[in-house]
């Protein structure tokens, strides 16, 4: 098999990117049928998830609020944020692990990007997440937030978000097509970074010595710059530079991962 050049890996991801952007109706249409079929017969569709969200965030903020001896109205706003856009991340990477896996006939049966999978499973991951805002909208009425100016910054926030979520369903998927124990990996992976992040505590809580743990960690940016304007606060530049730079370098490595072994996928199912 020709082993491609860096530069010829590139075109072959680009290529596919193109095609599966030229296909958007498809992915996009995929994407909504398959939050329809998940839900299918149910009274409250969709909603179902919110709710079970909204169960989790009462009964962990109730009991986070007491351990931390914190003001429980703030912390509810914080930690019902948190976790929506946690919602939104850990579901690309959890259920981004079978994309490419669950896509096998099609795979299979014509020369279809695969880079449509992650597109179609972060638009589902959108919807979701729309679902889920109903959360923020309860929880402000609730507690009295009062939206600023600020908040405008949640759309390029919700944009930055998505194309990180994007590639980074895209590289588990082919790396969980190839080696299939990742998958487990990945989820037990994703229930400690929840707290590494953090979403239940504020890193000034931390300790000095693991403080920088979350300063370090891309995914509390990818969390920052959506929570603080949906608070009323401007995102440090420092979390816009993480989370850009987290894009870039996640897509070149990305591209260059696809177009190297996108031959090869079809060998590994």
């Amino acid at each position: 098999m020709t082993m491609l050049t860096t530069e010829g890996a590139f075109a072959v991801a680009l290529y596919d990117v193109k095609d599966a952007i030229r296909r958007y109706p498809l992915w996009i249409h995929q994407g909504w049928i398959d939050v329809v079929h998940r839900y299918r017969r149910t009274r409250i569709g969709p909603l179902w998830h919110t709710l079970s969200l909204g169960i989790f965030i009462i009964s962990m903020g109730t009991i986070w609020a007491v351990i931390l001896n914190v003001d429980p109205i703030t912390y509810f706003r914080h930690v019902t944020i948190n976790l929506i856009v946690w919602t939104l991340i850990s579901n690309s990477v959890v259920e981004g692990t079978g994309i490419i896996v669950a896509g096998q006939a099609t795979a299979l049966s014509m020369r279809f990007p695969y880079c449509a999978f992650a597109f179609a499973h972060v638009w589902r991951g959108l919807l979701m997440f729309g679902h889920h805002l109903l959360l923020y909208v309860l929880v402000a009425v609730g507690t009295g937030l009062v939206p600023t100016p600020a908040i405008a910054l949640a759309i390029p926030a919700v944009a930055l978000i998505l194309l990180n979520c994007a590639w980074i369903s895209l590289l588990i998927g082919i790396a969980c097509l190839r080696f299939r124990d990742l998958t487990p990996a990945v989820v037990s992976g994703m229930q400690v970074m929840m707290f590494v992040t953090p979403v239940f505590c504020p890193p000034t809580m931390l300790s000095q010595k693991l403080a920088f743990v979350a300063q370090l960690n891309p995914l509390y940016h990818l969390v920052l710059i959506l929570r603080d304007p949906l608070l009323g606060n401007v995102p440090a530049l420092a979390s816009w530079l993480w989370t850009a730079g987290f894009a870039v370098v996640g897509w070149l490595i990305t591209l260059w991962v696809y177009g190297r072994y996108r031959n090869r996928f079809a060998y590994w199912y």
